[in-house]
């Protein structure tokens, strides 16, 4: 099996190069193993590389050579492929899109793994249709902006799995992914045994590592430290790493009387040799999407004393075994679980050498078979997916006016299946099971319009009744026709139900579903947009019975959970009518990039419900339903004098855009976004 990494450069110093390395370098045992370098920004990488891994540098920017892509007209052009809101977007350019474009055109390998979520939705784009593709999360769902996250729920659609290092993280990607549309699990970082041997914890030394950044918390633990000295003061804090919050730490040394105590070492490479000086390990960290340097300290023999953040130190230390967690922020609750390791030898020495037992789980080995099998779960699924022996699966699907689905073959079922054929549907993320309907002699299949279809993406495949054998459906014609006026069809108080076939051009013309299954719906029918007025109108369906003036709900995503209310006007027996300023929402904008979604309470004893657009025939309204943008005034955060300074200057006060639109579950949201 030929395995290829896109990364953003492998010649540089940092977690998801030295996590690559590992996997790379256990794979290259069984595999043939490439690593596409997006980047070659020196002439030799930080780290040794493995030579039988293939490293191939798409673009060379370093600033004396002769190949030196930066003259190239299209490095100045900006990106179209790589997703605008990923925080290295400047960085990438339409040299990039081609270059990456080209190499895979060209490539033939049978895994491709995007290294972050710009490079996910290159592979999700540009990697072969028969590559098994999968992207890699080092970061955290919540880490990511609101924007990115919105444009990577597409690109995941397209690969065949999604892989993050905590399984806490993998359950926050599903649950707030609007479209289970792939595999999503977790699957940790490897770091191979130590070259040193472990700590005997006898020392007097406490060891910290990681870059010297805000989200480290590392003045949460000089102050627990200080409070250490007080009680212990021949102990010793080293903390190693560099970072922005250099200067802040060492006058926080001295500020605190440390500076014969507390030392900050700079980076080290390998780091082993240092944490094994240690009888202590710490870390305080607001959040950690993994914690490589848990997992190190503890192949090293060294007792972890942890922040309980998320996602990955719960997941790796066994807390009261090979560690402590402690809540996060908490100094008081740092400083007493070190005097507790200080004060209690045979307890350190106890933790350490279950530390060292029970990180042997992250080695590259262990780790590296989790991908392998997953790796030929997919390929299996991919074989599966080939076309039926004898059959081409193709069809024609017609909406009936009924809202019921006729599908026909295009070709003559097979000779020899004398058990008979059926249609078989299952979900994108393989919940809720299959649908199957049968064929009849002449290749047509009904799937009735009340069938259960839970709301989703759903795939669709031809299957031998007798040999189970399945082939996708590719679509040929695909008549929508009668999913026009769904609206009409409904009758009252009956649960909403859609359910749209079309043609998916990401998945080499297969036929797909889209259904919706709301027992509670409101429709948007009219949205206007006058520069800052919004007038909104729809009616309700399903089992809703309106009663009093329809309330309007805005809801932040993130955090604050903020809510903005407008009372509108009933019409008719459910219908609903609003009209309000986008000026509200602007003036409570909490991030360069809030969300809002659109809610309606139509009683006021009952939950408020979604606002969207899912009673017609266009599967995905976002790029078909666009409204005009408006154009405001940031919210003044400054004081009256410095913002008439700035105005005298000849300097223009900040704005936002503020755009309606439809999310990609067709649901109606609001979002605010700073202008460059």
């Amino acid at each position: 099996m030929k395995i290829s990494f896109l990364i953003h450069t492998i010649y540089g110093i940092g977690g998801t190069i030295r996590t690559t390395l590992n996997l790379a370098e256990e794979l290259a045992n069984r595999h043939e193993v490439e690593i596409v370098s997006v980047f070659r920004h020196r002439d030799e990488a930080a780290f040794a590389i493995d030579p039988r891994i293939t490293v191939v540098p798409l673009l060379d920017i370093r600033k004396d050579s002769p190949a030196s892509d930066r003259e190239d007209p299209r490095f100045s052009e900006p990106a179209t492929v790589f997703p605008r809101a990923e925080a290295r977007y400047k960085e990438y350019s339409r040299l990039t899109d081609v270059r990456v474009r080209e190499h895979y055109a060209g490539c033939d390998a049978d895994v491709v793994i995007g290294t972050r979520p710009g490079l996910t939705a290159y592979v999700a784009r540009f990697a072969a249709p028969t590559a098994v593709r999968i992207g890699q999360e080092h970061m955290t769902h919540n880490h990511h902006k609101a924007a990115l996250r919105e444009e990577m729920y597409e690109h995941l659609d397209a690969v065949d799995a999604f892989v993050t290092v905590s399984q806490g993280d993998a359950a926050v990607w599903l649950e707030k992914m609007p479209l289970p549309t792939t595999r999503v699990l977790a699957i940790p970082n490897s770091v191979p045994e130590p070259p040193v041997a472990p700590s005997d914890t006898a020392g007097r030394t406490i060891v910290a590592a990681g870059r010297l950044a805000g989200e480290k918390q590392y003045h949460v633990l000089l102050d627990a430290f200080a409070k250490v000295t007080a009680v212990h003061p021949d102990w010793m804090l080293r903390i190693y790493g560099s970072g922005d919050q250099r200067d802040k730490l060492r006058a926080r040394i001295d500020a605190l009387g440390l500076y014969n105590n507390a030392y900050l070492m700079g980076p080290r490479s390998p780091i082993e040799p240092e944490w094994v000086k240690g009888a202590i390990a710490a870390s305080t960290s607001r959040h950690e999407s993994f914690g490589m340097t848990v997992v190190e300290a503890m192949r090293c023999g060294v007792p972890m004393v942890s922040t309980d953040c998320d996602y990955g130190p719960r997941e790796i230390i066994r807390d009261g075994e090979d560690g402590l967690l402690v809540p996060v922020g908490d100094t008081e609750a740092v400083a007493a679980a070190l005097l507790r390791l200080i004060e209690d030898e045979d307890l350190r020495r106890r933790m350490g050498a279950a530390a060292v037992r029970n990180a042997r789980r992250f080695d590259p080995a262990v780790v590296t078979k989790q991908y392998e099998t997953l790796f030929g779960e997919l390929a299996a699924e991919a074989a599966r997916r080939a076309e039926l022996p004898g059959i081409s699966p193709a069809a024609d699907c017609v909406v009936e006016p009924d809202g019921s689905l006729t599908l026909t073959l295009a070709a003559p079922l097979p000779q020899g299946a004398r058990g008979g054929v059926r249609l078989v549907c299952t979900r994108t993320n393989n919940a809720d099971g299959a649908r199957t309907f049968d064929f009849d002699a002449a290749g047509s299949v009904t799937v009735p319009a009340d069938a259960a279809f839970a709301e989703g993406l759903w795939n669709t495949y031809v299957e031998l009744v007798d040999s189970g054998v399945r082939g996708r459906v590719t679509a040929r014609v695909v008549d929508q026709r009668g999913a026009v006026g769904v609206a009409g069809r409904l009758a009252p108080d009956e649960t909403v139900r859609n359910l749209i076939p079309y043609k998916d051009t990401a998945k080499g013309g297969a036929l797909m579903l889209r259904a919706w299954w709301r027992p509670v719906h409101a429709e948007a029918d009219v949205v206007e947009v006058d520069g800052t007025r919004v007038t909104l109108a729809g009616s309700l369906h399903g089992r809703a019975t309106a009663s009093g003036a329809p309330v309007l709900v805005l809801r932040r995503r993130g955090k604050p959970k903020d809510e903005i209310t407008f009372t509108g006007e009933q019409q008719g027996a459910k219908g609903f009518r609003f009209t309000f300023s986008s000026s509200v929402p602007a003036a409570s904008q909490s991030t360069s990039h809030d969300v809002w979604d659109a809610y309606v309470r139509y009683a006021a004893d009952e939950k408020p419900v979604k606002i969207g657009r899912v009673l017609d025939d266009v599967v995905q309204k976002k790029d078909v339903f666009v409204y005009p943008q408006s154009v405001i005034a940031k919210r003044r955060t400054e004081s009256l004098a410095r913002t008439t300074a700035k105005r005298l200057l000849g300097r223009s006060r900040p704005k936002v855009r503020v755009r309606v639109y439809y999310t990609l579950t067709n649901d109606l949201a609001l979002n605010v976004v700073d202008l460059p």
